[in-house]
């Protein structure tokens, strides 16, 4: 009997910390997700730089001169907003603007101008000026708006060499 007890109390104190106990909690997971819109932007919010709207090489101007945003550049206009915010794009008059007119600016002498006009649509009807809104609502994911430009047909060929601008676009949400 003596022995048994010996084992026994060998065997207790292993049989004890074999076995465990478990018991239960929670954790709560959240976040708060404010309003927001970002321009020129990738599916994962990255920017992508400004969007460029090239018109290429030009040796003539007895035609309308035409150009994409998506043939050229970084592509459309990209906006990325929360899902169901509803925002506004605009276009400012561009750096070099003149009564109105969009003209980018360089040449020989880098003061000549050329003038040009930005359009929502592919017919060159709708003409984006300074009080032009285009309008969308968020999906959550990027939204494309494809830009055009048109450098009209007798417009007098300035001298050669690169031209440019820059137009502010800006998205209020």
């Amino acid at each position: 009997m003596n022995k048994f007890l010996s084992m026994l109390a060998i065997l207790l104190p292993v049989a004890d910390s074999a076995s465990a106990a478990t018991t239960n909690g929670a954790m709560t997971v959240k976040a708060q997700i404010t309003s927001s819109c970002v321009i020129n932007t990738s599916a994962t919010g990255g920017s992508m730089g400004n969007t460029t709207l090239d018109f290429g090489s030009l040796s003539s101007l007895a035609t309308d001169a035409n150009a994409s945003t998506a043939a050229s550049g970084n592509g459309a206009v990209n906006v990325l907003c929360n899902k169901g915010t509803a925002w506004n794009l605009t276009f400012d008059g561009g750096a070099n603007a003149a009564s109105g007119q969009r003209q980018m600016i360089g040449g020989a002498a880098g003061t000549d101008v050329l003038p040009y006009n930005l359009y929502s649509d592919a017919g060159y009807k709708n003409k984006i000026d300074t009080s032009t809104v285009l309008s969308g609502t968020g999906t959550g994911q990027v939204q494309a708006t494809q830009v055009f430009g048109k450098i009209p047909a007798g417009t007098v060929l300035p001298s050669v060499g690169s031209y440019v601008d820059t137009v502010v676009l800006t998205v209020n949400y």
